[in-house]
């Protein structure tokens, strides 16, 4: 495994934003829910919170696919992990269809918001906890949309992008049904997150959501990044992840 800390490409780009690392105002049709419209969620253990992105919330708390990687893993450090279903996926999901391609659907169907409510209900649920400042670990999709949600809230301290989709109109499911990347993409948010601790982790041959995506997008944030010797798609947890957040306490 490589480990290297992504070199400085955004400095014209922060300049022409005027350099902010403020947060960036939720838009002004996504509210924040009150406690009684909560989405559904878990909190497993004690200690920090650790927010853990992935496919719907009992997968990716209880599901071995998951659970063999990060979330014991997590436990076992000390920290609380809390999980929501992604949208399109557990409560959300839309029957017979696939959750990328359900995305991809409402998207194009005019659904704009898709993301961005899905974080206003995560603020809304880190509010009732009380937590001023949490950690997150996206995993593939659940790490684009860590990414969006962190560019709207500084509490995510620590972000973990484990195997990230970085770029939507890559993955299959939208070559048909391309996004606005003006809408959609990633760098927007590289501003708002920029001034946060954060890891990527790909394998060097990653071709579900790419690795050079992946590689260009840590260097836009000066990430720590971590190419491991995975095949194909998957996370090959090894304890890292674990270590670089406990070298970042939030």
């Amino acid at each position: 495994m490589m480990r290297f800390t992504a070199s400085t490409i955004l400095l014209a780009l922060l300049t022409a934003c005027g350099g902010s690392s403020s947060t960036l105002p939720l838009q002004p049709l996504v509210a924040i829910p009150t406690a009684n419209k909560l989405p559904a969620y878990e909190v497993i253990g004690r200690g920090p919170i650790v927010v853990v992105l992935a496919e719907d919330m009992q997968d990716t708390l209880y599901d071995s696919a998951t659970t063999d990687t990060i979330v014991p893993r997590l436990l076992s450090a000390g920290y609380s992990v809390m999980s929501l279903d992604l949208p399109c996926h557990g409560a959300d999901a839309e029957p017979g269809v696939p959750p990328l391609d359900c995305w991809a659907q409402r998207i194009a169907a005019g659904d704009k918001d898709i993301f961005l409510s899905f974080c206003a209900g995560l603020f809304g649920v880190l509010d009732k906890l009380g937590a001023s400042e949490v950690g997150i670990v996206g995993i593939s999709r659940g790490a684009y949309v860590a990414i969006t949600c962190a560019a709207y809230d500084e509490r995510f301290r620590d972000l973990a992008l484990e195997i990230p989709v970085t770029d939507l109109n890559y993955l299959t499911e939208f070559k048909s049904l391309p996004v606005d990347e003006t809408l959609f993409g990633t760098d927007q948010y590289v501003p708002y997150i920029r001034n946060r601790a954060i890891l990527v982790r790909i394998g060097k041959d990653d071709t579900r959501v790419g690795t050079a995506l992946a590689v260009a997008f840590a260097q836009k944030v000066d990430a720590t990044l971590e190419l491991t010797d995975a095949v194909g798609h998957d996370v090959a947890e090894d304890g890292s992840t674990i270590t670089w957040l406990q070298a970042h306490p939030f």
